[in-house]
């Protein structure tokens, strides 16, 4: 369900640089690498594009750019018994 501030109609590249704060370029540089997917909504092909972003590809692009830590493994439990008849 998108929140209230996701436009129905998918993210423009305006919206984009007002959200993340970033030029233009930058979020054309994503869509041409492919880091963000987009769907040119232009009347006419052979001019400008007009991308729009959808909420689930921005989302993925969030997520993947994250600084988030990698979750740490679970600790180990040190015992202090030494079962020494195992060896036998």
């Amino acid at each position: 369900m998108p929140s209230a501030d996701t436009p129905l109609s998918g993210y423009s590249v305006a919206d984009l640089c007002r959200r993340w704060k970033v030029g233009p370029d930058k979020i054309r540089g994503f869509l041409r690498r492919g880091e963000l997917v987009g769907v040119n909504v232009a009347a006419n092909l052979s001019g400008r594009p007009q991308w729009r972003i959808t909420a689930e590809s921005v989302e993925r692009f969030e997520r993947r750019r994250s600084s988030a830590p990698p979750p740490k493994p679970p600790r180990r439990k040190r015992t202090d018994e030494v079962d020494y008849t195992a060896a036998w």
